[in-house]
């Protein structure tokens, strides 16, 4: 089966050619978000709900989920539902998302938002920073060592907090060496349940890799949750955070699904 993770790598690095001409980094700098303080996505997930909400219009897999509410709906709706955090994707040919959709929901809510795409260069980061993100996403599937490494820095220096995605142990294992030395309140780690490889979804594998994870390190589980079932049984192993997309976007009221899903996990 072919590799989806790759054929996305590929674009991306296509498509911030592209960007890299159009925008400087100095240009990026210069944007209103550049300059402000980040919210914390740990102190976001310790303290709230644990439910990151996502917002995105399709899925290589699934195709479009034909959402008719718009962006600011969807976002205002996860805020006001008591989301922990917004997950907003920026991958535009694979998952239909822009920068610009970042822009918009951090002008519309008061919570950590994390810029989901697929990071393979600094540039990135700083596009990050500038359309005002909290947090990137660094899949360790993407990356080798030294540009988890890299990359991490970056994302600390400009004030950024890290969510590090592993679907197996060997990545997890990786991410531990990369953070040795990192203060542990400044990243989280989460399990994708869904294969990036192959797309297929299974939450056993969050129950498989809980044990391996550094102490004291935020866990979450990302991918394939639609119970709140799931979240409590995986609350009660130990994971802080839930990150949800397609089990609010497939609906027409994405806010209001999201606010009975964490009525009911309270329940």
């Amino acid at each position: 089966m072919e590799d989806i993770l790759k054929k996305i790598t590929n674009q991306t690095a296509q498509d911030l050619k592209v960007r890299k001409n159009k925008t400087s980094l100095s240009q990026l700098r210069e944007m209103p978000f550049y300059s402000r303080q980040a919210f914390s996505l740990h102190n976001g997930l310790k303290n709230g709900s644990g439910i990151i909400a996502e917002h995105k219009r399709q899925s290589p897999s699934k195709g479009s989920f034909n959402c008719p509410a718009s962006i600011q709906e969807v976002v205002k709706g996860y805020e006001k539902a008591g989301a922990s955090a917004i997950s907003c994707l920026t991958d535009q040919p694979f998952f239909g998302g822009t920068l610009q959709d970042l822009l918009e929901t951090r002008s519309e809510v008061n919570i950590p938002i994390l810029r989901k795409d697929f990071m393979i260069d600094l540039y990135q980061i700083h596009e990050a920073k500038a359309y005002g993100a909290d947090a990137i996403l660094l899949i360790a599937a993407c990356l080798n060592n030294e540009e988890l490494k890299t990359m991490s820095l970056e994302a600390m220096n400009l004030g950024l907090e890290i969510l590090f995605e592993v679907h197996d142990l060997d990545e997890l294992n990786r991410i531990k060496e990369v953070t040795a030395s990192f203060n542990s309140s400044k990243f989280i780690i989460g399990v994708n349940n869904r294969d990036l490889k192959r797309f297929k979804t299974d939450i056993q594998n969050s129950k498989d890799l809980l044990p391996h994870f550094p102490e004291g390190v935020l866990a979450i589980s990302e991918s394939g949750i639609s119970n709140p079932e799931t979240v409590k049984e995986l609350k009660e192993l130990g994971f802080q955070g839930f990150l949800i997309g397609e089990n609010f976007m497939k609906t027409d009221l994405p806010g209001a699904s999201c606010e009975q899903f964490i009525k009911a996990i309270k329940s």
